[in-house]
């Protein structure tokens, strides 16, 4: 028995070895290989630096500045903002509506702003606020970072995320 398996065994290696006929097939030129790219400089273009509109953004807040002066020296007309319940409001108009509805139904009576803390895109700002809703009556304390999106010396994008509430 051993001899037939060893037969036909043979007879399989023997066909494997047999040469096929290749189809006639155009030839591709090698492909490049893509080598991984090291690290490249990123930044945020031309125009203000993020440590400068960061350092800006905590000044107004911390000597109780209005933000209209910094929005219109340092934001988009097309910014992007986002609260963390999940909402997103798309433009400088509809920012400025969203902000002066939160200052209508707020009373603050104290606002401080730590940082910036700068990044390669952007900078974040740690706020730490004492408000009261006038819609409850409810006085909070709170936290939230603000994490700002700079490109040529503009903010495109501000996303806001609550702690201690």
């Amino acid at each position: 028995m051993a001899k037939k398996t060893a037969k036909k065994t043979s007879k399989k290696q023997a066909s494997k070895s047999k040469p096929r006929a290749k189809a006639a097939t155009k030839s591709k030129p090698a492909a490049k290989s893509k080598s991984p790219k090291g690290p490249r400089p990123l930044g945020t273009g031309s125009g203000a630096s993020a440590r400068e509109i960061g350092q800006a953004v905590c000044q107004s807040i911390n000597t109780g500045q209005p933000d209209k002066p910094l929005w219109d020296n340092y934001w988009s007309k097309d910014v992007e903002s986002i609260e963390g319940a999940g909402m997103i409001w798309s433009g400088r108009p509809a920012m400025e509506a969203k902000c002066e509805e939160w200052m209508r139904t707020h009373t603050i009576h104290g606002c401080s702003a730590e940082g910036p803390f700068v990044g390669a895109t952007g900078f974040a700002v740690k706020f730490k606020m004492d408000v009261t809703d006038t819609t409850t009556n409810q006085r909070m304390l709170f936290e939230e970072i603000g994490v700002y999106t700079v490109k040529n010396g503009k903010v495109v994008r501000e996303e806001f995320m609550y702690g201690g509430m």
